[in-house]
């Protein structure tokens, strides 16, 4: 029954977005792809924002309801039956009246085949930006290959009419090959590669933020943001790409990008106890995304390094094989490795069998609470990273933040309806 009920309500929701959509006039810009989705689309937002009126999708309202709920202007944590009335109403309402922005920015996420098409059977995007594909949302009903997660992404590029712009990270190799494939659409390549339209090199990063040069064909020009990570100019860039294609100077995107932090939970800096220091970056994790974190505490100098790291989920049949492959990274990166989560384990044992002394694995985020706080030392700098179901290391950063009583602010999934979650 609830079932039956939710399609009814998408359905007349998105008739409603759809209604509302007709009489926009500005810019829809999207962006896809499996890593680093909300930190470029907020990226985007700190620069076009700056200058333009700019709507986009809170947090990670990326799916079908979140959509349809931004498009209407509806505020939403969960969905739930008792709400979906007031969606209704509200969406009714907010459809009547022309949405003034100057430009719509959408995340758009998909977890399994036909997700992109009911996005784009709603949205029509001037603007494409892909990240990247990588392994994640992998379980049984989900994607089976790489292949399958890149076929359906790149909709989101091939749904852009004649005039459309697709933003494209030519270090991935499925967009590299979607990007010569697009030979007579406008497409603008962006990455470490010289032949990229927009080249980053000499990349840093320390806990003072990241920096990196940009070339295009005339010009070259410094970025700096406080946002921590090499990684970052894969985030920032499509930023500068869609700044100059607004017709905004340098200058005005540099400075907005200065400003630009990022959201909870993806690698911020959160001052601990006993004079550590918490790598916070419990949002979500997959295997390249805590690689790049893993090489970003490698990175940065700290008395001691301390890697905690929950399971990686949706990974399916080859998550084992994923977590072990990540357990040479770990040990490589840290001096004390500890894992929180069944599936984590493999990591931790990886990194036993290569020699590493400090590696302790625990069922869940208590038991590891319990186990550090009477190990913390000064000077630590602890990563910590894991995905959201069955883990919430998040309540592990609470634990060892200097200022509790800003993790309202400062932490990820601090909404109360989380309380009840494990």
């Amino acid at each position: 029954m609830r079932k039956h009920l939710r399609s009814l309500v998408l359905y007349i929701l998105k008739r409603l977005a759809k209604f509302r959509l007709r009489k926009f006039n500005g810019k829809v810009i999207v962006v896809t792809g499996s890593i680093g989705k909300t930190s470029t689309k907020d990226a985007i937002f700190s620069v076009l924002n700056s200058k333009f009126k700019v709507k986009r999708n809170a947090k990670s309202m990326n799916s079908d309801f979140g959509i349809l709920l931004t498009i209407l202007d509806i505020e939403s944590g969960f969905s739930s039956v008792r709400k979906w009335s007031w969606f209704l109403m509200k969406g009714f309402f907010h459809s009547l009246f022309a949405d003034h922005s100057d430009v719509l920015l959408l995340e758009l996420g998909v977890d399994k085949p036909g997700d992109m098409d009911f996005l784009l059977s709603v949205v029509k995007p001037n603007i494409a930006i892909m990240t990247n594909i990588a392994e994640v949302h992998m379980e049984e009903g989900q994607f089976k290959t790489l292949k399958d997660i890149f076929e359906e992404k790149q909709k989101a590029v091939t749904a852009l009419g004649e005039e459309g712009i697709a933003i494209l990270n030519l270090d991935d190799k499925f967009l590299n090959y979607l990007a010569k494939s697009r030979k007579r659409n406008k497409t603008i390549t962006f990455g470490s590669s010289e032949d990229a339209d927009y080249r980053f090199t000499t990349v840093k990063t320390s806990t003072e933020g990241t920096s990196f040069y940009l070339h295009s064909s005339d010009y070259k020009f410094q970025v700096k943001s406080s946002v921590l990570g090499t990684y970052q100019s894969y985030v920032l860039t499509p930023a500068v790409i869609c700044g100059h294609l607004m017709d905004m100077s340098d200058e005005e995107i540099l400075i907005a990008l200065e400003r630009y932090k990022l959201p909870p939970g993806r690698m911020s800096l959160i001052p601990a106890i006993e004079g550590a220091t918490i790598l916070d970056s419990t949002y979500n994790s997959s295997p390249e995304a805590l690689k790049a974190a893993l090489k970003l505490l490698d990175e940065i100098e700290a008395k001691r390094k301390v890697a905690v790291l929950g399971n990686m989920n949706e990974l399916g049949e080859i998550s084992e094989a994923k977590h072990r492959e990540l357990g040479s990274f770990a040990a490589q990166s840290a001096d004390l490795i500890i894992t929180v989560g069944s599936e984590a384990k493999a990591l931790a044992e990886d990194a036993r069998e290569r020699g590493h002394k400090a590696v302790f694995d625990f069922v869940n985020t208590a038991e590891a609470v319990d186990f550090y706080k009477d190990r913390i030392k000064n000077g630590d700098l602890i990563l910590v990273k894991g995905s959201q179901n069955k883990v919430r290391l998040e309540r592990f950063v609470k634990e060892f933040m200097l200022t509790p009583e800003d993790a309202k602010t400062l932490l990820v999934r601090q909404e109360k309806v989380w309380d009840l979650k494990i």
